[in-house]
């Protein structure tokens, strides 16, 4: 076997990057052969061994990519499915109803329109790392045969149909026809798609950057960016609408806006849904990203839940809600994991289940959010940094500092009664990470001189991160 070259795109949960430097025809070719090789190789007994579906986002290179992965997959005996250009939970439910054995979806994600790669799943559980190494192993010699992409090849042009005729018919006596909504896809693949589904379902719908654009000409496809979200902000307010979705470039994750225009971070849709439709009985487990608050790891445990501390990365958490039986898996991304959907995130699903949640009340969303404890907590603090000096850090870190617990899920988290702080490796670019919480903003600061203490050549970048915090309390 040999080992592609370039493998800058290779990252720990899926394959992405910049087309056509990082991404291209030939490797989209190789990586098809290799994943019918992984594919071939497993079988399991509650899937159907030998299928799998296929699906992509419109970005432009969208096309061409998934004609060069299939022609690497037509080297193998495979059935596939492809159920064309469609948002990403709609091929995680294809392959649920189809109980194929895998699936995988040409798409950026939340990246600009210059980027494009891969999401995978063999099996009923999400990639490891190893796994998607793997993918950079080919033949070695010559690559892959060139077959045509139709070959063993079925299309499923009314997957999203049937997906959104399902997804009417669980929430059709939610009430959701009082509700009063914003949405906005923000040119991406859900454009069309959870509009309609609202609109079905009788609420009063206002659609905004809701025609699809390979080019996101009308916002960047990345809705955890606070800027990103201007326009659905200030159509929130004009229209005096109840609540406020956008959804990033591929339509997996979810950003919600309340009723007085405010960002409702996903530790905080966490915290109203535990506490209304999805509340955690006998220990139910509740997956929390590294990163995520304290205040809400609490209400897990006020709530009777089991609140389970998990790497960021989507992959990592799809695992750990299947592994556990979690009710529910919150990464601060926008990705939200529920029980309810076999542990897809499946955000259009999620943002239903917020909506005919705060239809049934006569609380308004601002109202559930102004009861939340107050978080007080730094954005990331990004701090470019050689590999050799981040595993020093880490190392550092992972010795302890006075007083603090240990923990060593992703990178080194120090905890303390008053709060903690998370050091980690970026997996994107050579960066490392740090983020810092506590009790109270006095709490942030006791941290943040502990921490500066410790690390005295960090203070400028920790000072200017707690600052800035300070701005949103």
């Amino acid at each position: 076997m040999a080992i592609i070259e370039n493998q800058a795109a290779f990252k720990d949960c899926d394959i992405r990057g910049t087309y056509p430097d990082e991404v291209n025809e030939s490797l989209f070719r190789s990586i098809g052969d290799a994943f019918g090789r992984q594919i071939l190789k497993k079988h399991f007994n509650d899937l159907n061994n030998d299928t799998m579906v296929v699906g992509g986002d419109h970005r432009l290179s969208t096309p061409v990519l998934k004609d060069s992965f299939l022609s690497g997959l037509a080297g193998h005996s495979l059935k596939v499915t492809d159920v064309g250009t469609v948002p990403t939970p709609v091929v995680y439910w294809a392959k649920s109803k189809l109980k194929a054995q895998a699936s995988a979806v040409i798409t950026a994600s939340h990246n600009p329109p210059e980027f494009n790669g891969l999401k995978i799943m063999n099996g009923d559980r999400p990639p490891t790392p190893e796994d998607i190494q793997a993918l950079a192993h080919v033949d070695a010699g010559d690559p892959p045969d060139i077959h045509s992409p139709s070959q063993d090849l079925t299309v499923w042009q009314e997957a999203v149909q049937a997906y959104q005729e399902e997804i009417i018919d669980v929430f059709s006596s939610k009430g959701i026809a009082s509700l009063s909504i914003v949405v906005d896809p923000g040119s991406g693949c859900q454009a069309g798609i959870a509009s309609h589904v609202f609109s079905r379902l009788g609420a009063t719908v206002t659609a905004i950057h809701n025609e699809r654009d390979s080019l996101f000409r009308a916002r960047h496809p990345d809705c955890a960016i606070p800027d990103n979200l201007a326009v659905l902000i200030s159509t929130v307010k004009n229209t005096q609408a109840d609540l406020g979705i956008a959804f990033d470039g591929d339509g997996d994750r979810l950003a919600v806006v309340d009723n007085k225009g405010r960002i409702v971070g996903s530790e905080r849709v966490g915290m109203i849904l535990l506490q209304g439709p999805l509340r955690p009985y006998d220990h139910d487990p509740v997956i929390l990203d590294v990163k995520c608050s304290m205040q809400l790891e609490r209400i897990v445990s006020k709530l009777g839940g089991s609140p389970v501390r998990c790497k960021s990365g989507h992959a990592y958490m799809k695992k750990m809600v299947l592994d556990r039986q979690g009710i529910m898996g919150v990464e601060l991304s926008g990705h939200i994991f529920l029980r309810q959907t076999q542990g897809r995130d499946d955000p259009l699903y999620t943002a239903l289940v917020l909506g005919s949640y705060l239809t049934g009340r006569t609380q308004t969303l601002s109202d559930l959010v102004d009861r939340l404890p107050l978080i007080f907590m730094t954005p990331d603090v990004r701090i470019p940094m050689s590999s050799d000096k981040i595993d020093q850090l880490i190392k550092a870190c992972g010795n302890g500092i006075e007083g603090a617990r240990v923990e060593t899920i992703d990178g080194v988290r120090l905890v303390w009664h008053e709060g903690w702080v998370l050091v980690r490796r970026s997996i994107t670019e050579p960066k490392v990470t740090i983020r810092l919480e506590g009790k109270s903003a006095k709490d942030l600061k006791t941290i943040s001189r502990r921490f500066i203490a410790f690390k005295p050549e960090l203070a400028t970048h920790i000072e200017a991160a707690v600052a800035k915090a300070a701005d949103s309390f």
